[in-house]
C-alpha cells in the first residue's frame, strides 16, 4: 500500500512544521546542503529522518548521504512507497519528532500536496523541508543561465541557498501548467524523463 493508496487518515493536525524552500545553484550544492541539514537535524532531539525523492535519480543520490550518527536512523525513500506502515516501523508517539528531507519538487503540484498532508498525518511533531536545485528539470522550465548569473552578481556563491517565495510562486505556476497539459503520470526514472514521457513538447509546460 503507497502513498497515495492510503494515509492515516483525513485528520490535518498542526503539528507539521513545513519550512521554506532551500534553492541551491547546483546539484552537487544541493546534495551538500541536504548532507548539512542531515547533520544539523540529528542534533535537534530528532528520532529519525526520512530523505525523500520522487525519482529514482534523485533516490539514488539521497542513498550516498551519511548519517551524522548512529543514534538518528536516516532512510532514503520514494515518495510512492511512503505509507502508514513505514511510519508505524518507527514506533513513532506525539511525544516525537521526525523530520521529513525532500530533494525534488514532483512536476505535478498535487503530488507535492499529497506528500504534505502525509507528513501531517503523522501522530508527533514533524518538520519538512525541500531542497532544490536551479538544475533541477522544473526550475528550468522557467529560469535559464541568467538565472545563475544574476544570482552570482548579487554575490551568492555555490554553497549558499536561497529562500524565496517569489520563486516558490513560479514553481507552483509551472506545476499547475504542466498538470493542465500532462497526459498522465507514467512512472520514470528522473523528471526529465517524466515529462518526456507525460508532458511531450518543446518546452514541457
Amino acid at each position: 500500500m503507497g502513498l497515495f493508496d492510503s494515509l492515516f487518515g483525513s485528520k490535518t493536525p498542526s503539528n507539521c512544521e513545513v519550512v521554506a524552500d532551500k534553492i541551491w545553484m547546483t546539484t552537487d550544492a544541493k546534495y551538500a546542503g541536504i548532507d548539512k541539514e542531515v547533520a544539523e537535524r540529528s542534533q535537534t532531539g530528532t528520532v529519525a529522518i526520512l530523505l525523500v525523492a520522487h525519482f529514482r535519480d534523485v533516490l539514488a543520490r539521497l542513498d550516498e548521504v551519511s548519517p551524522a550518527t548512529n543514534a538518528v536512523p536516516v532512510q532514503a525513500v520514494l515518495a510512492s512507497n511512503l505509507s502508514p506502515d513505514l511510519a508505524a516501523s518507527l514506533r513513532l508517539d506525539e511525544s516525537s519528532e521526525i523530520d521529513i528531507i525532500v530533494g525534488e519538487r514532483h512536476p505535478l503540484l498535487s503530488v507535492d500536496a499529497r506528500l504534505e498532508e502525509f507528513a501531517k498525518s503523522f501522530p508527533c511533531r514533524c518538520r519538512l523541508s525541500h531542497h532544490l536545485s536551479l538544475d533541477d528539470p522544473l526550475l528550468k522550465l522557467f529560469s535559464g543561465a541568467w538565472v545563475k548569473e544574476m544570482l552570482g552578481k548579487l554575490g551568492m556563491t555555490e554553497d549558499e541557498a536561497i529562500e524565496s517565495q517569489m520563486v516558490l510562486r513560479r514553481i507552483n505556476g509551472a506545476q499547475r501548467k504542466i498538470e493542465a497539459r500532462a497526459l498522465g503520470n507514467v512512472d520514470a526514472e528522473s523528471a526529465a524523463e517524466w515529462l518526456e514521457k507525460n508532458c511531450p513538447g518543446p518546452e514541457n509546460g
